[in-house]
Formats: C-alpha cells, sequence, structure tokens
C-alpha cells in the first residue's frame, strides 16, 4: 500500500478540510497510510479527528507583509504569505521539506499550498493539486491580474510576479533544484482536479482541466426545519467579517421571509438581534441539503463551497462578499444572471430592497433553476470516488523502487 500525503497550507474556516477529508477517508480505507498537514489544527481535530484521519501542523509564517491593499493576483497574494523576501521563505520550504522526508510520501495532494508546492520542487516530490479556480491560477506566463476585478492593476501585478519569482528561485537555488522560468511552474503537477464548475471558475472556463465540482462533506451539520407559514425561506450563512452584516441582520429580521441563518462568531448582540418568530440562528453547521431544496434565497458572504451548493438546488443569491475571492465568486454569479451582490456601504434600507429584488425577480430564479438542471446528475460521492482512485494510480506509479531520490 502507498503512503499519501493531503496538504493545506493557506485559507481559514472548514472548507479545505472538508473536501480532504472524503478523500482521506477513501484512500484510508483501501488500506493506504494518509497523513494529512493541516493549516489549523483545531479544525483538523473536529474535522478529522472523529474519523482517525492522522495530522499534524502545516508549517506557518509569522512574518507576513502587512495588507494595505487589495492584492490584484494570485502574486500578490503570495507576497503576503512569506514570498516576499527570501529569509523567510527558505525557512518556510526548509520545514516543509523537512516534513515530506519525515514522511516519506509517495504522492501529495496539495490544497491551496503554494509553498508547499515549492518545496516539492527541492525534494523531487509528485504531487497533485486540488481546489478551487482562485486556487489554482491558469497556467499563463505571467499569471493574469483577477478578472474583473477594479483594485487588480496590471503594473502591480507584474511587479509583484516579478518580485515573488526572483525570491523562489533565490531559495531554489539554495537548495541546488531546479529554477523556475515562470511562476505557473510552481503550478504545473501530475494531476489537477477542480472543485467547482466551469461557470464558477474565478478566471472562467478552462478547456482541458478536470472540474469535478464540490466533493467536500460536511461534518456534525444538524437538521434545521424550515419555520412554517411563510411565503419566502432565506437560508443565510453570516461571518462577523461580512460586510454590513448589523444591516443584513437586520434586513432579515424586518424580511416577512423565513430566516435560517448560520453565523458563526456573530456576537451575542447580533444574534439576539435576529431573534423573532420566523427566524432561527444556529452557530453550528447546519445540513444544507435538507434545507436548500425548500429555499427561495441564499444570502452570504459569498464562500464558493456554499454558492455552488445553493446553485446546485437552484437557489438564487444575494451576496456581500468580505475579500477578494468572494468577490470573484460573486462576479461568476452575476455573470450567469443567477443573483444580486451588495456593494460595499449599504443600509438597512438599500439591504432590505436588495433582498426583495432578488426574492421577486423571475430572471434569477431561472438562471439558478437552469443550473441546477445542467447539473442535475452531479454526484458528489461519485465524483470523490473517482478523485481517490485517481491519487491511488498516481501513488502506484511512484512507489519505492520507483520514486524519485530526495536531494540533500
Amino acid at each position: 500500500m502507498s503512503r499519501i500525503l493531503l496538504a493545506w497550507e493557506l485559507g481559514s474556516n472548514l472548507g479545505h478540510l472538508s473536501r480532504l477529508l472524503p478523500l482521506a477517508r477513501r484512500l484510508k480505507a483501501h488500506g493506504h497510510e494518509v497523513l494529512v498537514v493541516a493549516r489549523d489544527l483545531a479544525h483538523a481535530a473536529q474535522v478529522l479527528g472523529p474519523v482517525g484521519i492522522p495530522f499534524i501542523q502545516a508549517p506557518q509564517s509569522k512574518r507576513l507583509l502587512r495588507i494595505h491593499t487589495q492584492p490584484a493576483s494570485y502574486a500578490d497574494l503570495l507576497r503576503y504569505h512569506g514570498w516576499a523576501e527570501s529569509s523567510g521563505l527558505w525557512g518556510l520550504v526548509h520545514a516543509w521539506t523537512n516534513v515530506f522526508r519525515m514522511v516519506m510520501p509517495h504522492v501529495m495532494v496539495m490544497d491551496y499550498s503554494p509553498t508547499a508546492l515549492l518545496a516539492a520542487r527541492v525534494t523531487g516530490s509528485a504531487c497533485a493539486l486540488i481546489g478551487t479556480g482562485f486556487e489554482i491560477p491558469p497556467s499563463r506566463q505571467p499569471l493574469p491580474t483577477f478578472p474583473g476585478f477594479p483594485g487588480a492593476n496590471l503594473d502591480n501585478a507584474l511587479k509583484a510576479e516579478a518580485q515573488v519569482l526572483d525570491q523562489a528561485n533565490r531559495v531554489l537555488e539554495a537548495f541546488r533544484a531546479p529554477r523556475l522560468q515562470a511562476l505557473s511552474d510552481v503550478f504545473a503537477v501530475e494531476q489537477r482536479w477542480f472543485t467547482t464548475f466551469p461557470e464558477l471558475d474565478h478566471y472562467s472556463a478552462r478547456p482541458g482541466e478536470c472540474y469535478v465540482g464540490p466533493i467536500g462533506e460536511v461534518v456534525d451539520s444538524q437538521r434545521v426545519a424550515w419555520p412554517s407559514g411563510h411565503a419566502h425561506r432565506i437560508f443565510a450563512y453570516l461571518r462577523p467579517d461580512t460586510p454590513n452584516v448589523g444591516a443584513i441582520v437586520s434586513a432579515l429580521k424586518s424580511s416577512a421571509a423565513a430566516v435560517v441563518c448560520y453565523g458563526p462568531g456573530l456576537s451575542s448582540e447580533l444574534a439576539d438581534s435576529l431573534q423573532r418568530p420566523g427566524a432561527i440562528l444556529s452557530t453550528q453547521a447546519v445540513d444544507l441539503q435538507s434545507l436548500l431544496p425548500e429555499a427561495s434565497l441564499c444570502v452570504s458572504y459569498s464562500p464558493a463551497g456554499t454558492v455552488t451548493q445553493a446553485l446546485l438546488k437552484g437557489v438564487p443569491q444575494l451576496l456581500a462578499p468580505a475579500h477578494v475571492e468572494a468577490q470573484l465568486t460573486a462576479q461568476r454569479v452575476v455573470c450567469m444572471g443567477a443573483g444580486l451582490t451588495l456593494s460595499r456601504v449599504q443600509t438597512e434600507a438599500r439591504i432590505k430592497t436588495s433582498l426583495d429584488r432578488a426574492l421577486g425577480t423571475l430572471a434569477f430564479q431561472k438562471h439558478a433553476a437552469a443550473f441546477a438542471e445542467k447539473y442535475r446528475t452531479y454526484d458528489a460521492a461519485r465524483e470523490a470516488d473517482l478523485v481517490a482512485d485517481a491519487i491511488e494510480a498516481l501513488a502506484s506509479r511512484h512507489a519505492p523502487g520507483r520514486r524519485a531520490e530526495l536531494r540533500a
């Protein structure tokens, strides 16, 4: 049997572990040794611990670049995460290579783990990639600016790419590893799986790529019944950093619709302000498979997983994106005509108007329903089976005796 490492380096919340979970479970059930290197140990304990998947802490930088502007490109993001100067990047790569040498995996599956990918170039390890379109940039030289994003200045993006490419090559030279000709070389691996659909790819559809859809499994979710006696039903997923979160909660309270809100981390003041007949607030993940088929609208900060799950059930969107990835997700929804995006500055009255518009616009319902119909036969478990099978096949090609020797 093979030894397989699954890595999660960047990003937050449970989405990354939720899509590694079905792969880890299948690979372990097939007798493989599986180890997850996780960014957040508390989340790993919550998701992986109950099913006996071992995990360790992923290397992280404590010297992140202070962010003054929104990033213009993937290269810009790397600057903020330790790639802006070679000494810090060298430390991260050194830590990752030590993890690889201790584990000696036959294959590694990287989930939003660019520094781990750079370290794999040092060790010559076999890699595959899994993630959304945002997390796997296009194979272009240079990497493109974020599409349709008003803060994406081309000159700044080119400068950022030149900087991180130079720092990465300094580190590679220190390890006597092959230099990068372009930043996109980091993502040139043996196999890539996009956990989204072409319509929701942040960079738009990419011919030739493997789109497997959202394969994640939600753990510890609870079934919640819709309050009865309402013409409309709104599912909301809000976090404390959601733009205008207070105004959104107030608008939901004043709405005549039934509301089920998943609000992890919301203050007790916000939670109390939503209390009314016909509204339910949960700090524990709710079972979307039971809620979404009867929902009239999904209101959220535009996380890719929730947006996709709602569209698969034909539910229109009202989105308040909190960061650049969420903003690009929201752009894709607007482009397909399946919802609205709230601007950064909103009042309760304006949000209430947007809620009414999102609930009452037949075109939003029509386009969301068309997406759901197109992917009516989509089966997340079947896709997870196919990805796990492909990982096994990749691992077998790099079995002991055929695997490249790790460089000193």
